[in-house]
């Protein structure tokens, strides 16, 4: 509920807000910087996962460093949806449209992360689950998906 409230809090302040071109450029210096935070921890979150797979860590390794890299996750993609309201967002477009379903998802899918997480540091060094491995599996994808597909999507509407 908290986090679709602030998410729609900011979709109101992003349409209601005009910035000057001080605050845009500012703004858009805050939501390159949020981006290398979040997004790099997420990219550092998945290395650790792939060494896991490939027998390099132990999963309660990863599992440490996995949890430790959530704040700056959570910090860059908090960054991101802020600074986001004063980079006059065209909220018309489609793709502006998709990319804030992608912030959606994204937020989501990070709720349930923690959870997971949470969940496997629990079961210690335990074998996991077909089930736990699927769920792991999706999140990373959804992941995946929603922070490239932002990206990549930001970048096409500073070109415009």
């Amino acid at each position: 509920m908290l986090a679709t409230g602030t998410l729609a809090a900011a979709i109101w302040i992003a349409a209601h807000v005009t910035a000057s071109a001080t605050v845009r450029t500012g703004g858009l210096a805050v939501h390159l910087t949020a981006l290398v935070v979040g997004f790099g921890g997420v990219l550092l979150a998945d290395s650790f996962v792939l060494r896991w797979a490939a027998g390099r860590l132990t999963l309660p390794e990863t599992l440490r460093a996995v949890g430790r890299l959530h704040v700056p996750i959570w910090l860059g993609l908090a960054g991101l949806v802020a600074s986001g309201c004063v980079l006059e967002p065209n909220l018309a477009s489609t793709m502006t449209r998709t990319k804030l379903a992608l912030v959606f998802a994204l937020t989501l899918n990070g709720i349930q992360a923690c959870a997971l997480n949470r969940r496997l540091q629990a079961r210690g060094a335990a074998p996991l689950t077909p089930r736990l491995l699927a769920w792991g599996a999706a999140t990373g994808l959804v992941s995946q998906i929603c922070w490239w597909g932002a990206t990549v999507i930001g970048f096409l509407n500073a070109r415009h």
